[in-house]
C-alpha cells in the first residue's frame, strides 16, 4: 500500500523535556492505524505536530508525498487532513446542522446554505446517526452524540486521512458500539483513520496496525495480535516481573495490616457533565493497610481518587473511620487524619523544600512543625542536603519524594497517592516504591493509584483493577498479578486481528 502519512525522525522538546525522541512512523492509504501508549507517552504531542499545532525541534513530516512540517491546520484541512480531539471542540449554542455547516469552510462557503451543501451537510449528519437532532443545539446533546458531532464537523472537510484523538472518552457500552460502527463505515468508503484511544477493546477490534510509544519513543509496531504478545509492550504497560522480584527481594511487601475498615467505598459514582468516568466502585481499605488500585489510562482511577478526597462530586457512599464523607468540605479531611498526593506531584515550584512541608503541616499545632520537618527530613535523607532549594529545580524522583513527605506532615492515617512512578525512570521508581513501604510499615495505611501493575503488586497486599470505570478484579497481590483480566484491562480480551 502507498504511505500517506510519514513522520521521519520527529523530535520535540519542551525546554528541558524531551516528549518525543526520533519518532519515525508511517501511515498506509487505506487503513486503520492506532497509536497507543502509557499515559505520558507523548502520543497527543504526536497529534498536535501533524496536525500543525506544534513545530517539532527536529524531524520531518509528510502528507501525500509532500512535506507539511509545521503547516497550520487550516492549510492541512484543505489538502485533506482532519482531526478530533480529546476534549470536544463544539459551538454549544448552534445546531448540530450549523456546526456541521461551519466546518465546511473551505468546501464551500460556510453561510451559503445553497441546495448541494445543504443535501451535503445533511448526509453528513445522517451517516454519523444523529439526523434525528439536527436542529437540537450542541450543548444539549449527551456525550455520546457529542462524540459524533465531532466526527462528523471531521467529515465535513472531506478528509482523505481523519486524526480521531481518543473518541472513545466517557461513552457507556451502547454509544462505543456505534462509535466503531461509524469508524468501519469510514474506513469501509475509503478514508485512512489514525487513532489515539486508552481503550484497548476499541484499539483491538479496529486497528490494522498499532504503534507503541513510550516516554516518547516507538517501543513497538504491529499487528494488533503482535502487539499484544510483544513481551516490551506488556512491560511498558504492567512493568517488568524481574524488577518487581527485585523490589520484593529489597524492601518486602508491605503490612498486611489489622483488617478493620479504615476506609470503605460503597456504589461510588463520579460524572463530570453526561462522561461517567467511575461506575458503581465499591472497595476497602484496612487500618495500616496497603492496597492499589490499577487499571489503564482513562480507566477512573484518578477520578475514584478525587471523589475520596472530595475534590470530585460523587454519589455513592464514602465512609473513613465510620464517617461519611461523601459531603465533607474538603478542608476537614485532613484533620480527619486523610491526605492525598495528587497526580504530577502539584507542588510549589517557586518555595524551597521547607517551605512546601510548612504548607502541608497546615492545621497542625505550630510547637510541631519543628519536629515534623526533621522527622521528614529523616525519612527522606536526599530531601535533607536540599531543604533549602526550590522545589521547581529538583529531579522529578526528588519532587515526588517531597510531595509524598509534605502529604504526610498532616499525620495521616490514611495517605491517597496518585500515579507516584509517572515520568521517573525505573530506578527512581523503585526508591519512591521502597519508601511507601517503609511509609506503611510505620502505620500508615495506603491506597496507589499506579499504572505499573507488577511494581505496585510487588509492595500492596491487596489489589483492585478498573477498566472502563468499573471494577472488573479484585482479591490478593498474587490473585490480581495471575488474573488474566488485569492484562486484558491494559491491552484488551480475546483475540486481536493478526
Amino acid at each position: 500500500m502507498n504511505a500517506l502519512l510519514e513522520l521521519s525522525g520527529v523530535t520535540k522538546h519542551f525546554g528541558g523535556l524531551t516528549a518525543l525522541e526520533d519518532v519515525s512512523l508511517t501511515v498506509a492509504q487505506g487503513t486503520i492505524h492506532a497509536v497507543i501508549g502509557p499515559n505520558g507517552s507523548g502520543k497527543t504531542t504526536l497529534f498536535n505536530i501533524i496536525s500543525g499545532i506544534y513545530t517539532p525541534t527536529g524531524g520531518e513530516v509528510r502528507f501525500e508525498s509532500a512535506v507539511v512540517t509545521s503547516k497550520p491546520l487550516h492549510q492541512l484541512a484543505a489538502m485533506g487532513l482532519a482531526r478530533t480531539f480529546q476534549n470536544t471542540r463544539l459551538f454549544g449554542s448552534m445546531t448540530v446542522r450549523q456546526n456541521v455547516l461551519a466546518a465546511r469552510h473551505g468546501r464551500a462557503h460556510p453561510w451559503r446554505f445553497d441546495q448541494e451543501n445543504a443535501r451535503r451537510v445533511d448526509e453528513i449528519i445522517a451517516f454519523v446517526g444523529l439526523a434525528d437532532v439536527a436542529d437540537a443545539n450542541a450543548a444539549s446533546l449527551p456525550q455520546g452524540q457529542r462524540r459524533l458531532l465531532e466526527i462528523a464537523k471531521a467529515l465535513a472537510l472531506e478528509p482523505r486521512l481523519v486524526l480521531l484523538d481518543e473518541p472513545h472518552g466517557g461513552l457507556n457500552h451502547a454509544e462505543t458500539a456505534r462509535l466503531i460502527e461509524v469508524i468501519r463505515q469510514m474506513h469501509a468508503r475509503g478514508m485512512t483513520i489514525l487513532l489515539i484511544e486508552h481503550e484497548m477493546e476499541v484499539v483491538m477490534t479496529l486497528a490494522d496496525r498499532i504503534t507503541v510509544l513510550n516516554f516518547g519513543k516507538v517501543l513497538a509496531e504491529g499487528a494488533p495480535a503482535e502487539i499484544q504478545r510483544n513481551d516490551a509492550v506488556i512491560e511498558a504497560y504492567l512493568g517488568r516481573a524481574d524488577r518487581e522480584a527485585e523490589l520484593h527481594e529489597q524492601v518486602g511487601r508491605a503490612s498486611e495490616g489489622t483488617g478493620a475498615p479504615l476506609l470503605e467505598v460503597s456504589d461510588l459514582v463520579v460524572r463530570y457533565g453526561d462522561i461517567e468516568a467511575v461506575r458503581q466502585v465499591s472497595l476497602k481499605v484496612g487500618v495500616g493497610e496497603f492496597v492499589a488500585l490499577l487499571g489503564n489510562n482513562g480507566a477512573g482511577k484518578s477520578s475514584t481518587l478525587k471523589a475520596i478526597a472530595r475534590l470530585a462530586q460523587a454519589s455513592g457512599s464514602v465512609r473513613f473511620t465510620g464517617q461519611e464523607l461523601i459531603r465533607e468540605p474538603t478542608e476537614r479531611l485532613v484533620g480527619m487524619g486523610l491526605a492525598l498526593v495528587p497526580e504530577r506531584r502539584r507542588l510549589f515550584g517557586g518555595l524551597t523544600v521547607t517551605e512546601n512541608l510548612k504548607i502541608g503541616a497546615y492545621g497542625r499545632p505550630h510547637g510541631e512543625l519543628a519536629g515534623l520537618i526533621e522527622e521528614m527530613l529523616e525519612l527522606f535523607p536526599n530531601l535533607k542536603r536540599l531543604s533549602a532549594s526550590l522545589a521547581f529545580s529538583l529531579s522529578g524522583g526528588e519532587q515526588q519524594m517531597l510531595a509524598i513527605a509534605r502529604a504526610l506532615m498532616s499525620r495521616p492515617r490514611l495517605l491517597l497517592l496518585d500515579e507516584p512512578s509517572l515520568g521517573l525512570a525505573p530506578l527512581l521508581v523503585e526508591q519512591v516504591f521502597g519508601k511507601l513501604v517503609e511509609i506503611n510499615r510505620q502505620g500508615t495505611a495506603i491506597l496507589l493509584v499506579e499504572q505499573n501493575a507488577r511494581m505496585a503488586l510487588a509492595v500492596a497486599h491487596r489489589g483492585y483493577v478498573l477498566s472502563s470505570g468499573r471494577i472488573v478484579a479484585e482479591g490478593s497481590a498474587a490473585e490480581v498479578a495471575r488474573d488474566p483480566r488485569l492484562m486484558g484491562a491494559y491491552l484488551g480480551h480475546g483475540e486481536a486481528a493478526e
